[in-house]
């Protein structure tokens, strides 16, 4: 068995403490966050949120878990400062990834089957062990996501919806990376500042919803997924923080 397979148990364990933080932490936003968060994912028609599928809904509050702040802090971090679980419980490792996780675009680099997948981090150039049973089920190598990642106690996992961009050739995910990388010149992806990060997370989801992911959040047959045409550059917004 692997070292990876071991920790299984105890992923799956941490996994289902975060379905419970994850839920307390949604029911912690208000109208406004959730507002907000779908403006900037163009989730938002004339103040009507436009959810088509739970994934959907999945992508909408992560990012608004993560990305929308009110006087400084996002929802963890207020959800630390308001309500700090029992250091070293399942909880407070969960919050402390949460706060320290990072959202990009990964490429699949090696699937252990029933357990989870190798993947890179494509702007900043890392690799990670993803636990995912899901992933490790249906994953294969050169399939790209777009998702947010954290490690909670040594064990690599994804904090929401992953949205499947595509299984992309070197040359496809070479070209992705330069149109990103043209759109926020000047950034540092190692030490991106907090609006950086919101402001880049929501470029790149809007992008692949409006290309389709949004559909392909639940894992097909990788003979099924048609490599895309080169799409354009994630479009970065501006204002109306």
């Amino acid at each position: 068995m692997s070292t990876h397979a071991e920790r299984l148990p105890h992923y799956l364990q941490l996994r289902e403490a975060g379905v419970a933080l994850n839920s307390r932490l949604v029911e912690g936003l208000s109208r406004s966050a959730m507002n907000e968060a779908g403006r900037r994912l163009n989730m938002l028609d004339g103040g009507t949120l436009v959810l088509d599928s739970e994934d959907m809904t999945a992508v909408l509050m992560d990012y608004c878990i993560h990305d929308v702040r009110r006087y400084g802090v996002n929802a963890v971090e207020r959800h630390l400062n308001t309500s700090p679980p029992a250091e070293g419980s399942d909880e407070w490792v969960l919050l402390h990834a949460l706060r320290a996780s990072q959202f990009s675009v990964f490429a699949v680099e090696a699937v252990e089957s029933g357990v989870g997948v190798g993947v890179r981090d494509l702007l900043r150039d890392t690799t990670t062990f993803l636990a995912d049973v899901g992933l490790g089920t249906s994953g294969r190598v050169g399939m790209v996501f777009a998702m947010r990642v954290m490690v909670a106690d040594g064990i690599g996992m994804t904090t929401g919806a992953a949205l499947l961009v595509g299984k992309l050739p070197k040359s496809t995910r070479a070209e992705l990376v330069a149109d990103i990388r043209e759109t926020f010149a000047g950034i540092d992806f190692h030490k991106l500042a907090p609006e950086e990060a919101s402001d880049f997370a929501a470029a790149v989801l809007r992008t692949c919803l409006d290309d389709g992911a949004g559909e392909r959040t639940s894992y097909i047959a990788p003979e099924e997924i048609a490599p895309p045409a080169r799409r354009p550059p994630p479009r970065r917004r501006r204002g109306g923080r």
